[in-house]
C-alpha cells in the first residue's frame, strides 16, 4: 500500500484532503499528516512516503523548502504543492524540483483525485520498467541494446560481419529506411536517474500514439542520452513535439533518413551532429541533421584576439578583456559556420588561454581544476550561453590569481627593501610611518603586508632586532649598559633595561655575567638569532 503525507498547518485542511483521498480510493492508500515541515522530515526518517502534498506558506520552512530539502533522499517521493497563491514565483520554483501538480485552494475533489491517479500511473510505470530488469527478456533487451550501441560509436570494419549479427536482433527492418532520434535530458542532473528518464519518455512515447506497431529499437549511450531508431518516414517531429510539451527539459535531435544495419555508425553520427547544432540554442527543442548538412562555409580562428586574452590577463585590463573575449564567442558568428568551427575554436582558447596561463603560473586549486576540465570541452554544458558564461568566469578568476601572484611578488620584492633598511638604520629614530614611505607603499596595506611577511608586526620585529643587537654588543664589548642601549637605538637607559627584561627575563648586566660564566664551558658565544632577508 503507498503512503500519501500530506502537510499543511491548517488542521482542517489536512483532514478534508485525507477524507476526500479515502472516498476516492478506500483501502488503497495509506495517509500520514503533519502540521509543519519539522513533523514531516521526522516522518521521512522512520518511513517511505510516496507521494507528498504540501502546502507553501507553513511557519519557519515552507513548502518549497521542505520539497529542496528531501531531494537526495533515497525514496524521494513524487511531490504536489495545495496552496492558495496563484503565484509564477511559486509556479516557477516548483517546475525546478519536478513537482508533479500545483492544486489551489479551495481543492476540487475531482482534479486532485485526476492527480493522484495520473501520479499513481506513473509510479506503476516505472515499477514494471523495475520488474523487467529482473526478467530474461530484460537480459535480451540489455543484450540487444549493448550491440546497438556498439555499432552505433563504432564503423563497422568488415559490413558484412555486422550486419548479420544486427540482423540476429531482428533489425532487418532497417533496410526499409530508418532514422535515430537522441534524447537529451536538460534538467538539473542531482534529479536525475537515467531509470526515471526512460520510463517518462516511454509514457510520453505512448501517449504521442508511438505504438509497438512501428518497429523500433532502443538504448541509453555513455552520456545518458536516449537513442531512438525508429523505422521509415515516421512523424519524428511530431514526437519530438509532444516529448517536448510534456518536459520542456529535453533535447532532441534527429539524423537523416537511411537504409540498411551497416549505416547505423553514419545514422548515428549524424544524429550526434545535429545535438552538436542543438548546443547553439539558447532553449532546449529540436534540431534536425537535414537543416545542417550542407553547412561548410569555409572559416579561420581568431588566433591573435585569443593571444592578446593570454596576455591581457594579471594587466588590470579586465573591460578590454572581456570585450574581446565577447567578440571571440559570438554566436552570431559561430552560427554561420559548421559546428567544426566552434570546436575549433574551443580548442584553440583551452590552448592559448587556459593551457597557456597554468603552464606559466601553476595550478591554484582542486576547484579551479575542475572548471577548467569542464570548459575543455564545450559540450559539458547544454547551451553555447552557459559554456560562454563558465568561460568568461575562469577567464576573471585566473585574470585575479594572476594579479595575486604578480602582488605577492611585488611585495616580496618592496619587503625585502623595508628589511634592509630596518637592518642598516636599527639604531637610529626609525617608524613604520617612514618605511613605509621608502618603499612607497600605503601605511595600512605596508602594515598588513609587512606582517604577512615577517610573521610579527612592526614593532615587535623591531624590538626584536634591536634586542639580538644588543645582546651581541654586551656579549662581545665592555661597552656601558646606556652606551649598548644608544648603540642599538633605545633614547634611554630605563627603557633598555625594561624592554630588555620583558623579553628575556635578566637585566643587561646579569645578561652580561651569565655569558661571561658560561663562556669557557660554551667555548664561543651562541649564535645571534636569524632574521628574514
Amino acid at each position: 500500500m503507498r503512503k500519501i503525507l500530506i502537510v499543511d498547518d491548517e488542521k482542517n485542511i489536512r483532514l478534508g484532503l485525507k477524507a476526500m483521498i479515502e472516498r476516492e480510493y478506500a483501502n488503497r492508500f495509506d495517509i500520514c499528516l503533519a502540521s509543519d515541515a519539522f513533523e514531516a522530515l521526522d516522518l521521512f526518517k522512520s518511513t517511505s512516503i510516496d507521494i507528498m502534498l504540501t502546502d507553501i506558506c507553513m511557519p519557519e520552512i515552507d513548502g518549497i523548502e521542505l520539497i529542496k530539502s528531501i531531494q537526495n533522499f533515497e525514496h524521494k517521493p513524487v511531490c504536489v504543492i495545495v496552496s492558495g497563491y496563484d503565484d509564477f514565483t511559486y509556479a516557477k520554483e516548483a517546475i525546478r524540483y519536478e513537482v508533479r501538480d500545483y492544486l489551489l485552494k479551495p481543492v476540487i475533489r475531482e482534479e486532485l483525485a485526476k492527480t493522484i491517479e495520473r501520479i499513481e500511473q506513473e509510479l506503476v510505470r516505472q515499477e514494471e520498467v523495475k520488474e523487467k530488469l529482473t526478467t530474461s527478456a530484460q537480459q535480451w533487451e540489455e543484450y540487444r541494446e549493448s550491440q546497438l550501441h556498439f555499432y552505433s560509436l563504432n564503423a563497422p570494419v568488415e559490413p558484412d560481419e555486422a550486419e548479420r549479427k544486427l540482423a540476429q536482433l531482428d533489425l532487418q527492418w532497417m533496410e526499409n529506411g530508418f532514422r535515430m532520434m537522441l534524447v537529451k535530458y536538460a534538467g538539473n542532473p542531482e534529479r536525475f536517474t537515467s531509470q526515471w528518464f526512460r520510463s517518462q519518455v516511454e509514457m510520453e512515447l505512448e501517449a504521442a500514439g508511438f505504438s509497438s506497431d512501428i518497429r523500433n529499437a532502443r538504448f541509453f549511450n555513455k552520456l545518458n542520452h536516449l537513442v531512438l531508431v525508429i523505422e521509415g518516414e515516421h512523424d519524428f517531429e511530431g514526437i519530438a513535439e509532444h516529448l517536448l510539451r510534456s518536459n520542456p527539459d529535453l533535447i532532441v535531435s534527429v539524423s537523416g533518413l537511411n537504409f540498411g544495419m551497416v549505416k547505423l555508425y553514419e545514422t548515428y553520427s549524424e544524429a550526434t551532429t545535429a545535438l552538436k547544432y542543438a548546443f547553439m540554442r539558447s532553449t532546449p527543442g529540436i534540431a534536425v541533421y537535414d537543416d545542417f548538412r550542407n553547412r561548410t562555409v569555409p572559416y579561420s580562428i581568431a588566433v591573435d584576439s585569443i593571444r592578446k586574452i593570454s596576455n591581457m590577463m594579471g594587466a588590470g585590463r579586465e573591460r578590454e578583456m572581456l570585450t574581446t573575449l565577447h567578440r571571440v564567442m559570438d554566436a552570431n558568428e559561430i552560427n554561420r559556420y559548421s559546428i567544426d568551427y566552434l570546436e575549433a575554436l574551443s580548442r584553440t582558447f583551452n590552448e592559448l588561454v587556459f593551457d597557456h596561463v597554468f603552464q606559466l603560473y601553476g595550478k591554484e586549486s582542486v576547484e579551479l581544476l575542475k572548471r577548467y576540465k569542464a570548459v575543455g570541452n564545450p559540450y559539458n554544458f547544454n547551451f553555447f550561453h552557459e559554456y560562454v558564461h563558465e568561460v568568461e568566469d575562469l577567464v576573471l578568476l585566473l585574470n585575479n590569481y594572476i594579479k595575486t601572484l604578480k602582488a605577492a611578488q611585488l611585495n616580496n620584492k618592496e619587503m625585502k627593501m623595508a628589511l634592509e633598511y630596518i637592518h642598516k638604520n636599527y639604531a637610529k629614530n626609525i617608524s613604520m610611518t617612514l618605511v613605509s614611505n621608502i618603499v612607497s607603499f600605503n601605511y595600512s596595506y605596508f602594515s598588513q603586508a609587512f606582517r604577512e611577511y615577517t610573521g610579527e608586526n612592526f614593532v615587535s620585529y623591531l624590538k626584536r632586532y634591536r634586542l639580538g643587537k644588543a645582546k651581541e654588543l654586551l656579549e662581545t664589548t665592555q661597552d656601558k649598559i646606556f652606551e649598548v642601549a644608544q648603540s642599538v637605538g633605545f633614547e634611554n637607559t630605563k627603557n633598555f633595561n625594561r624592554v630588555f627584561k620583558e623579553s628575556e627575563g635578566v637585566s643587561p648586566v646579569e645578561y652580561r655575567n651569565q655569558k661571561k660564566v658560561l663562556a669557557p664551558t660554551l667555548g664561543h658565544a651562541e649564535q645571534s638569532e636569524t632574521y628574514p632577508e
